[in-house]
Order: C-alpha cells, then sequence, then structure tokens
C-alpha cells in the first residue's frame, strides 16, 4: 500500500503581501520539485497551498490525512509552520521541514519538526524517504548548493496545476548569489557560488511547459561576470531563435540595462520588464546596505538604464528600501520625485528587516535595536511588511508620515491611471504598460496593508517604550555613530 505524502506552502492568515500579487501567484516551484524526486510506485503525492487553502482549520483541527509531511517556510511563515507541525505530531504524522528559515536557523527548527533539510533538498530526499520507510530518520539532511544537474529532473508542475489551477508558474535558470549585502539572506538560503543551468536544457523546460507566463525564479538572472552576462544574452538569443516566446519577467540588476543586445532578445522573447533592487538613490545609504552591484553601476547610470529599457519596450520595475540606516525623513519625498520624474513604471518596496542568520540581523542585536525579539513567536513580523528595529536618522512618526507621503503620491486610482499613461508614453507597449498598472494595483493593496501595520504599532506604544527603556535615540547627522553594547543576549532557538 502506498504512503501519502503532504506537501505545504504555509501561509499566515490575515496577511495580504507581495505573494498575492497576481503575476507573483503560482504554485511553489521548490515543492513541485520534491514532488518530482518522490517515488510514486510508494508514494502519494498531495499539496496544500495555504494562500488557498488551510492546513489547520479555525479549530485548530488538520484538514488532512498523511503519513509524511514537508514543509517549505520563509521567516515569516515560521510560526504557522510550527503550528502545522505541532498538529501533525500530535496526530502520529512525521514532518519535514526544508526552505529558508530551516536553512539559515536549523537549531530552532529541531525543536518543532522531526527532520530538517538545510540548502536543496532534491539530492538528499532520496536518502531522507528512504530513512523514514526504515524509521531512522535522522535530524538534519545537508543538500548543500550543488551544480544545477538535478534539474534536468522536471518539476511536477501538472499535479499542482491540476488541483489549484496555477496561471503562472516560474523556473529557475541560475542560483546563488556572490554579493554580501547586509540584508540579505540570499546567500544563506542558496549559497554564495553563482550556480547556472545549461542554456538549451533551460529552453527545454520552457517549451515543455505549457505556461504562458514565467518568472525566472532567482535574484539575478544577467549574472555578476563578463561570462554571465554573455550567457543570459545566449539564452534570450537562443529563446528567438527557437520560437519560445512568453509572457515573462525576473529579477536582475541594473547594468542589464546598458547591454542594448541582451534588452533586445528580451523583448522579442516576450520579457515584460524586470524588477531592479534600486534600494535608495543615496550612496551612502547603499554603502551601509553593501549594495555592491547598485554602487559598482553607478546612481548616476541608474536614469540610462532606465531609458535602454523602456526603448526596449519593457518596464521598469524598482523595488526600494525604507528605513534603512542614513535614511533621513527627506527620503520619502527624494524618492517619490526620482520615480515620477524618471518614470518608473512599478514601485515595490521592503521595509529594512534583519533576517535571521545574516550580518543586519547580527548588527541589531549588537545594537539593541530590535523591536521584535521574542522567537520563534514574533517571527511572523519578519517579512518586510512590518518595522521591527528602531531607525537611526529619523523619528518613528517622521517614518509614518514618510510612508503615507509616498502612498498619496505613487499610489491611489488616479495615480496609478496617470503612471499607466506614463508609462505608455515611455516605451510605447500597451501590452507591457498594463503589466505594470495591474501589479501596481495589486502593490496598492499590499500597500495598505504596510500601512496599517505602521499605524497599529504606533497606538501600541511599543515603538516608544523600546526607545525609552534601551535609552536609544535617533540623529539627523548622517556621519557614522558606534554601535551601544548589548543589554541582552537575543535567543532564537527555544
Amino acid at each position: 500500500m502506498k504512503k501519502k505524502l503532504m506537501l505545504i506552502n504555509p501561509h499566515p492568515a490575515g496577511r495580504y503581501g507581495e505573494e498575492d500579487i497576481r503575476v507573483i501567484v503560482q504554485m511553489p516551484l521548490n515543492l513541485a520539485y520534491i514532488a518530482a524526486h518522490t517515488p510514486r510506485e510508494q508514494w502519494d503525492v498531495d499539496l496544500i497551498d495555504e494562500t488557498k487553502d488551510p492546513a489547520v482549520d479555525g479549530n485548530g483541527n488538520l484538514t488532512f490525512e498523511a503519513d509524511l509531511v514537508g514543509i517549505t517556510a520563509l521567516t515569516y511563515q515560521a510560526g504557522r509552520s510550527y503550528l502545522i507541525a505541532q498538529k501533525c505530531r500530535e496526530r502520529g504524522i512525521a514532518v519535514v521541514m526544508g526552505g529558508t528559515h530551516a536553512t539559515t536557523i536549523p537549531e530552532e527548527a529541531t525543536n518543532y519538526v522531526d527532520a530538517v533539510v538545510k540548502g536543496e533538498g532534491e539530492q538528499v530526499w532520496a536518502q531522507l524517504l528512504s530513512d523514514f520507510e526504515k524509521g531512522e530518520l535522522k535530524q538534519f539532511y545537508d543538500g548543500g548548493f550543488p551544480p544545477l544537474e538535478y534539474m534536468k529532473v522536471r518539476p511536477d508542475r501538472e499535479l499542482f496545476k491540476d488541483k489549484y489551477q496555477y496561471r503562472f508558474s516560474s523556473i529557475v535558470t541560475t542560483k546563488g548569489c556572490p554579493w554580501n549585502c547586509e540584508f540579505c539572506s540570499v546567500p544563506l538560503a542558496s549559497g554564495k557560488t553563482y550556480r547556472e543551468r545549461d542554456v538549451e536544457d533551460v529552453l527545454d523546460e520552457m517549451e515543455e511547459t505549457d505556461f504562458r507566463g514565467l518568472m525566472f525564479a532567482e535574484d539575478n538572472f544577467y549574472g555578476y561576470m563578463p561570462k554571465s552576462n554573455e550567457r543570459a544574452r545566449r539564452l534570450f538569443k537562443r529563446m528567438v531563435e527557437r520560437g519560445i516566446h512568453k509572457d515573462w519577467f525576473g529579477f536582475t540588476q541594473f547594468s542589464t540595462g546598458h547591454d542594448p543586445e541582451a534588452l533586445s532578445y528580451m523583448s522579442k522573447s516576450g520579457c515584460l520588464g524586470f524588477l531592479i533592487g534600486m534600494e535608495s538613490t543615496d550612496e551612502q545609504v547603499l554603502r551601509k546596505l553593501r549594495k555592491g552591484s547598485n554602487l559598482k553601476t553607478g546612481v548616476a547610470n541608474y536614469p540610462s538604464a532606465i531609458k535602454n529599457i523602456h526603448d526596449a519596450g519593457m518596464v521598469v520595475w524598482a523595488s526600494v528600501i525604507w528605513g534603512a540606516d542614513f535614511q533621513t525623513k527627506d527620503c520619502f519625498k527624494v524618492m517619490t520625485d526620482y520615480i515620477l520624474e524618471h518614470s518608473i513604471d512599478i514601485l515595490t518596496f521592503g521595509v529594512h528587516c534583519p533576517f535571521p542568520g545574516t550580518p543586519l540581523f547580527k548588527r541589531m542585536v549588537q545594537e539593541n535595536r530590535l523591536l521584535r525579539p521574542n522567537f520563534p513567536e514574533d517571527w511572523s513580523y519578519y517579512d518586510t511588511a512590518h518595522l521591527t528595529h528602531t531607525l537611526s536618522h529619523m523619528s518613528f512618526e517622521d517614518f509614518i508620515e514618510g510612508m503615507q507621503y509616498v502612498y498619496d503620491n505613487i499610489y491611489g486610482a488616479e495615480n496609478l491611471r496617470n503612471r499607466f499613461i506614463k508609462t505608455l508614453k515611455s516605451n510605447g507597449s500597451r501590452r507591457t504598460a498594463m503589466f505594470a498598472y495591474k501589479v501596481g494595483c495589486d502593490w496598492d493593496k499590499v500597500f495598505r496593508q504596510v500601512l496599517d501595520n505602521l499605524y497599529k504599532l504606533q497606538e501600541s506604544g511599543l515603538y516608544d517604550r523600546v526607545m525609552r527603556e534601551r535609552g536609544l535615540s535617533w540623529t539627523t547627522d548622517i556621519t557614522p555613530r558606534p554601535p551601544k553594547a548589548p543589554i541582552a543576549q537575543i535567543q532564537i532557538a527555544s
């Protein structure tokens, strides 16, 4: 008799975030890979995506039966994951947890699940299943960050599509990041080595899937060195030569906008545009963030990259960070003016967030600046939609006022319509302009929830209380200052 494997993508109830943007609402590809590596002769495989269905209902009961459960989680999903695991273990169901959170702080996760998979689990999955069947499940499995040949085993998109009718999917062409941005967990979760898939293998997978909409699910599809840039150009050129036309977008850096050959082939292959981690236009802020790729390109060269992308008929999706050190209350108007002046088509953001294991987290602990240090309960706030540390160069009231200013001038129905018209004038493509408009409409809802989170924090009095009790203060001085000694040791494993 076959055993039942349930794969779960957890989701905290009531959250509205980037996962609710229509073009990003897609199947959890990492779980589709695990499904593909599960032998169907011995296992039935199913999925619960909690953005659509709960794994635990409102009465605290499991909504499924299984012999083994596999959970993937980002940090903000950790608490929900642990609740699901608790309910499973009460029923005698073994639980395996992987993903970014389990990879960055596996010792914590072992308190709540039976086995933790660090790194990429595909190459250790068969061993894990074998150990489970023999009753010898280990506490840790380390998949590491291997070469990407294992991706020749295609993710089981059809299994998940049949259940939830996803309209979009994603594809991985590279993994890893050699940069060391202070706030970023990608080098921890995906490795510091930039790993690339064979171009023709990627194209074969594109042809094999009938999904018209694809997201390149990586942090920089263009790469960091000339050899990788050449590979990216070859990928886009071969898409055109093989007649592979998808509605696709991805994540990269400003230097991509200075490669006219790549832009031309990207446009011809169906690229709608791409997200660039702009973060800030202030080089001092970028230096504090250790945003090396942007500093290498140079803030002065942002506008020419934006124009080149528009000239190729695509849109610029800029992501910025709010609440970083050295940002003053003026940063909100400065960025708003910049967005409007340069006709940046989509503006999304993250509230500066110290994810566990990152240099930023360690520094915030050292400086006694974490607002929410009660782990694992407080991990739910570590989602870039909540303020989780004290500000260095503006007051909390200035921060809220600034965020409201950005919303009032960039978002809302009238502003979004006006920006749609500007995009159409800038790039001449109704198709990509409409894409930008739809993303803006979805992010309008995200932004309003972030504002709601900030106003709730203000009403709670927590921010002012932490500042007062720890003797912290903000400053208008933009010269670096030494950190305060920590008053308490933060525990992230309980």
